[in-house]
């Protein structure tokens, strides 16, 4: 069955061109010389973990890419969230690559289907589709700039979209001052666009919270106010009331009397501008959640929370709507907010009922998939995170593989790796750490009964391997995340000279592993013997016969380490 899944992998390879390969630094890449217009960018994003290049040791940078790789690219480049793992859009292959990618995109507003119900999996993307998914991904600002030779051509969904990459300098124009909106999208051109948006930083632009959560809500005669204490209480989450300035009386929200405030805001929409009390929060950037809640109002969330909504920024924000009605739904109404906002993931929500009971209400929040808070390194180097590993793939070729190879890697979207070295790129895109191969001076035969004989009699003889290129200021590293497959029962004895190279005393060590059979072996109390100075985390250790679907279980363990 992995062979089978193996051969599939390939073949889809073949036709959609996704090379998310072997790192190497630009200057390595054939096609991208030092100096040239994309190396920079290419360095940055094969460093990061978001795209790779080819096993011949191109980068591919003129190369077409499609939807589905772009949002896998964007998906890694947001630090791999946490995703349904399904898809609504009928040409998404179950269990596909891209598959978590997909849900992503449509659910941040990033990238729709098609109206036929496809995603369009295999579709070239264009210049100008580029730009706009970068805008939405940005809050949808408004922007304006200098028109291109060739603005005409520009689609109209498109032209703010490609103002703002002007004003910001995220893709830049041809040579003869075009912007070539149809032309297909090449790998250097995204790649650079990507980084250029990303502040030529190693963060994503994701949350700029701290896991925090937030209920804002309007509550005309208390029903709603019930729900969001409880979604409060149930979350630990911090409240606002939106109070207009002019508060309703029980007589202004009588929407059987003709006459009433609420009946005459209703028919004269210049009158719903209500302003509130205090429109904005204390601390808002603290915040990474939102809900905001109301009553239903003929159809429609209650007119004093526009005020709310278009005062604030939910850029890099998740927002939930919900609200409270008799009979109505939730309707259109969380749609009208999200398109009156700046920026935001707006989540579907949900409507409650009068007579909610606490018990829905907390089922109903516990079951959402909210934004934890960010445990990732911080450019200040408050926390530096490290992935060190030693991985030994025993060919790079995805055809015609022998048993032997085919067990010492897995093939991810075309890309040969070794089963240790897939391993620590989805922890590295997961923690937005620094990423360190662990490589012998002198390079492991390929030939697997070689390759094992050898293994044995380093084994035998207690054999130090010296180690290729050392780790710059490794005393800098609070974390390791420490990488290996397990030979003989054991760790392979350049494991050993790792460790008695670099003291750990101090750090936190995270061990992983792949393995035949055999799980850890005991290798996590051999490296706290090894190392009694460090503090050891729980581990994970995958089967080669399961490394082939284990990214969501590597992403789910790391999101569950306290580091």
């Amino acid at each position: 069955m992995k062979n089978l899944r193996r051969f599939l992998s390939c073949l889809l390879a073949v036709t959609m061109l996704l090379a998310l390969g072997v790192t190497a630094y630009a200057a390595e890449f054939t096609d991208v010389p030092a100096g040239s217009d994309y190396a920079e960018a290419v360095q940055w994003a094969s460093d990061n973990g978001y795209i790779y290049g080819y096993g011949d040791g191109r980068f591919g940078v003129n190369d077409n890419v499609t939807r589905a790789q772009l949002a896998t690219i964007f998906h890694r480049a947001a630090g791999t969230p946490a995703a349904s793992g399904t898809s609504r859009f009928s040409d998404a292959e179950a269990g596909a690559y891209y598959i978590n990618a997909l849900s992503w995109a449509e659910t941040a507003g990033l990238i729709a289907g098609y109206p036929d119900g496809r995603f369009g999996v295999g579709d070239p993307v264009t210049r100008q589709q580029v730009a706009t998914i970068l805008w939405r991904w940005a809050g949808s600002p408004a922007a304006s700039a200098e028109n291109y030779l060739d603005e005409n051509t520009i689609s109209a969904y498109a032209q703010t979209a490609v103002d703002w990459s002007r004003s910001n300098g995220i893709i830049a124009a041809r040579s003869d001052g075009r912007f070539a909106p149809t032309d297909n999208a090449t790998r250097g051109e995204i790649v650079s666009a990507l980084y250029n948006y990303m502040g030529k930083t190693s963060t994503p632009p994701a949350s700029t919270g701290n896991g925090k959560i937030l209920v804002a809500y309007f509550s005309a005669s208390g029903n709603t106010e019930a729900v969001a204490n409880a979604i409060a209480d149930t979350l630990d989450a911090d409240l606002f009331e939106m109070v207009p300035e002019a508060p309703y009386t029980s007589a202004d929200l009588n929407w059987t009397d003709s006459s009433s405030r609420v009946n005459a805001e209703h028919n004269d929409p210049s009158k719903q501008d209500v302003k509130l009390a205090k429109n904005t929060v204390d601390n808002w950037t603290d915040y990474d959640t939102v809900f905001i809640g109301y009553p239903i109002w003929w159809g429609i969330a209650a007119w004093p929370v526009n005020d709310f909504v278009k005062n604030n920024d939910f850029t890099g924000k998740t927002v939930i709507p919900f609200c409270t009605s008799t009979s109505s739904g939730l309707g259109q109404s969380g749609t009208l907010l999200a398109e009156m906002a700046n920026g935001g993931n707006w989540q579907e929500g949900r409507r409650f009922s009068e007579r909610a009971s606490q018990s829905d209400i907390a089922a109903w929040a516990n079951g959402l998939d909210l934004p934890k808070a960010n445990t990732q390194p911080t450019q200040s180097g408050e926390s530096k995170v490290l992935v060190a590993y030693f991985s030994m793939p025993e060919t790079t070729n995805p055809n015609n593989m022998t048993t032997e190879e085919a067990n010492s890697t897995v093939v991810i979207n075309g890309e040969v790796l070794g089963n240790t070295q897939y391993m620590a790129q989805v922890i590295q895109r997961t923690t937005n750490a620094d990423i360190y191969r662990i490589e012998p001076q002198n390079p492991y035969p390929t030939d697997h009964t070689t390759l094992v004989a050898q293994a044995r009699e380093e084994q035998d003889q207690d054999t130090r391997p010296a180690i290729k290129d050392a780790i710059s200021d490794f005393d800098s590293y609070d974390t390791v995340f420490i990488g290996y497959p397990i030979w003989w029962s054991d760790l392979p004895q350049i494991l050993y000279t790792f460790f008695d190279t670099y003291d750990f005393s101090g750090k936190t060590v995270i061990p992983f592993s792949t393995h035949g059979g055999s799980s850890f072996a005991g290798t996590p109390a051999t490296i706290q013997s090894l190392e009694p100075g460090a503090k050891m985390l729980d581990g994970l250790t995958i089967s080669r016969n399961n490394i082939q679907d284990a990214e969501q279980e590597i992403v789910s363990w790391v999101n569950g380490l306290d580091y």
